[in-house]
């Protein structure tokens, strides 16, 4: 089994929507992170990640951590990730626009989540928190 250690974020608009990311060569939206290098701390490569993803400092924005979770990977075989995940609120969408491995972005409403097919690590940790939100 490999394992494989990332920082992620629930990320939020002022209205409260859900953005959501497809990276390519994958069929699942996730939450937009990745992989913590070396000796990174997470929240540093929240920093990396939301910079390579989607063009956002979240120094700008208010960021909070949520908590770990350990769940299988939909991209790898025979991987279980361990997250850490915080919550993004993003005050401005003046800078997001899509880079790097991503394919699509998505802003998930609470009308219309369960038409996206959503990575484990999303489905099971940040929609429970984002629909109570």
């Amino acid at each position: 089994m490999n394992h494989i250690y990332l920082a992620n974020a629930l990320v939020t608009d002022t209205v409260g929507r859900m953005l959501a990311v497809r990276k390519k060569n994958s069929k699942y939206f996730q939450m937009v992170g990745g992989k913590i290098d070396g000796k990174e701390e997470a929240l540093e490569t929240l920093r990396r990640e939301f910079l390579e993803e989607i063009n956002i400092d979240i120094n700008f924005h208010r960021v909070k951590f949520l908590g770990k979770h350990e769940t299988t990977a939909v991209n790898e075989e025979n991987t279980r990730v361990h997250a850490n995940v915080f919550h993004v609120q993003l005050n401005s969408l003046e800078m997001l626009k899509i880079a790097s491995e991503i394919e699509e972005m998505a802003w998930l409403t609470k009308d219309n989540y369960k038409e996206f097919q959503l990575a484990h690590l999303l489905e099971e940790f940040s929609l429970p928190i984002w629909l109570n939100l």
